[in-house]
């Protein structure tokens, strides 16, 4: 039983920091972590984000937590497909592309 409960708990708090790191803003609120160096500036990762979804920006946010900082990007594409792409917010680098 203890260990039924010590397992719920578990889920539960993984449940949780996984919703915190969900949470999303706009790229307004982004600049004080920018001048405190604390992520790039999107336009410093743009490029890599474009060539990586082609098409052209129509979206975008900050999401995640402090040390897991992440923009993600939405594209529409040439051929009119919907495009995301997330990038590491502190260096800049593509993670994915969906």
């Amino acid at each position: 039983m203890r260990r039924m409960v010590s397992l719920l708990m578990a889920v539960t708090l993984g449940l949780g920091s996984q919703m915190a790191q969900a949470a999303c803003v706009g790229l307004g609120q982004a600049r004080p972590l920018v001048q405190a160096g604390i992520i790039v500036p999107l336009l410093s990762a743009l490029g890599a984000a474009r060539q990586a979804a082609g098409g052209e920006m129509i979206d975008g946010s900050l999401c995640g937590a402090a040390g897991n900082y992440r923009y993600v990007v939405t594209f529409l594409g040439p051929d009119g497909r919907v495009i995301r792409v997330t990038i590491n917010a502190h260096t800049g680098e593509v993670v994915g592309v969906k």
